[in-house]
């Protein structure tokens, strides 16, 4: 342990001189203050939840500090991010913080706006929707679609109890029957474009066409 500390003095002395000095360097220096855009990080969501509005993506923060310190100054040094784990379902109004602003050691915030966001919640729920089979062409002549068979018959959909409220089913994708002359079963993807569903229990479904000669 003795070692340690006796063991290279000079270097030791020069380094301690070099940071007092560049202590009382940038301690000297004129203060100047910067603007930047800074983007807003948002976390701690609840899991049974999902935000149905979208706050303002960055904020504007003016900070202070030695010119030094400034004239090397990147945005990308500068953060800001708000915990939503207390969050509430329906319209949170958040309160931004100094604290909740990072900048780099020697750097301070002087101010910024805006200096709250607000943030709505809705919670998730899951709903069995019925499975609707898209069929587009017509059978060859002499035939048609007597039936349309799918298993499962509904799927369980992961959403807000508005946007499920507003799907009512669960679509798939279309199934082309131009041309068939025989019954054809064929696994079809579910089309989960047209709705805001977080999840589906099912990509896939089972679809039987029944094609049938018409009666003449």
């Amino acid at each position: 342990m003795r070692d340690f500390f006796t063991s290279n003095l000079r270097l030791k002395a020069m380094a301690l001189v070099f940071a007092i000095a560049l202590w009382f360097f940038v301690a000297g220096q004129s203060r100047t203050e910067v603007g930047f855009l800074v983007p807003i990080g948002l976390k701690g969501i609840p899991k049974d939840m999902v935000m149905t509005s979208v706050p303002p993506g960055e904020i504007e923060v003016r900070v202070t500090g030695p010119r030094l310190f400034i004239s090397n100054l990147s945005p990308a040094q500068i953060g800001a991010e708000l915990d939503l784990s207390s969050a509430r379902e329906g319209l949170n109004a958040y309160k931004i913080q100094p604290q909740d602003i990072v900048t780099p050691m020697g750097i301070d915030v002087l101010r910024f706006r805006p200096n709250s966001i607000e943030v709505k919640l809705e919670k998730l729920s899951k709903t069995d929707l019925p499975v609707r089979v898209r069929v587009t062409g017509r059978p060859a002549p002499g035939y048609r679609v007597a039936d349309v068979q799918v298993f499962p018959k509904s799927v369980t959909a992961t959403g807000t109890r508005k946007d499920i409220t507003a799907a009512g089913a669960v679509y798939t994708r279309p199934v082309d029957v131009s041309g068939m002359e025989s019954s054809t079963s064929l696994s079809v993807l579910l089309d989960a474009a047209g709705a805001e569903f977080r999840s589906l229990s099912a990509e896939r479904v089972e679809v039987k066409i029944i094609v049938k000669k018409e009666k003449r």
